[in-house]
């Protein structure tokens, strides 16, 4: 199956640096009508929705999200459902992370990068559900995959997304429901080492267009992308 992306209107989170300014640029040149979240860089998300205009895509809305605080979450998925009627893909991307060793994380580190990765996606999804069309992929992390040393809460945050993912691809099988795993990737969160961010964001965007043949709520490794 192919789908043409063009004009369909495409939600990215955390869509102002990293993955998610790749993948808002990979979707506007599809033709995308796209809806870009951000957190503390709104002057970063405006220059991304402008280069998208740029691109191709005929409408850009960015709006801020904070996926810890649930009032954020709320407000942002009535600027969506506000704006348009419905959407076809939700792409999960949003997410922070802590890289140290287990014991040496604070409390308050290891309950945000749950709250935010897994609970404030979850939180999301659920008010956005109703009015997707087509697809919903969440970015996990091959973190949760194999295990990283140094990245437990995270692992296991990513490890309850992939989970969530595959159950609700039970609950929907109308709908396309993948994960995508990165490696590392070189964005803000890794010291900008790694893959390269078009790299992540160019598979994204074949998964939505059905260039890979999956299963519902499959696990899309970069690894074997490299």
């Amino acid at each position: 199956m192919t789908v043409d992306l063009r004009g369909k209107v495409v939600v990215v989170t955390g869509a102002s640096l990293g993955i998610g300014r790749a993948t808002a640029f990979g979707f506007a040149a599809e033709g995308a009508r796209l809806v870009l979240s951000y957190h503390e860089h709104e002057g970063e998300a405006r220059a991304v929705a402008e280069h998208c205009g740029e691109l191709g895509a005929p409408e850009v809305v960015t709006a801020p999200l904070d996926l810890g605080d649930e009032g954020s979450v709320r407000a942002f998925a009535a600027t969506v459902l506000e704006r348009f009627e419905g959407i076809d893909i939700l792409v999960n991307n949003a997410g922070i992370v802590v890289w140290r060793r287990f014991v040496e994380q604070e409390l308050d580190e290891i309950e945000t990068q749950v709250r935010v990765n897994l609970l404030g996606t979850l939180m999301l999804t659920r008010l956005l559900l109703p009015g997707v069309r087509d697809a919903v992929i969440d970015i996990a992390s091959t973190a949760s995959l194999h295990g990283s040393a140094t990245l437990a809460p995270y692992g296991a945050s990513k490890w309850g997304l992939r989970g969530f993912t595959k159950a609700l691809a039970k609950e929907h099988p109308e709908l396309r429901l993948y994960n995508v795993h990165p490696a590392v990737t070189a964005t803000r969160m890794n010291d900008f080492k790694g893959m390269d961010p078009a790299r992540v964001a160019e598979v994204i965007v074949r998964v939505a267009r059905g260039g890979i043949a999956l299963e519902p709520g499959a696990d899309v490794d970069l690894r074997d992308f490299a």
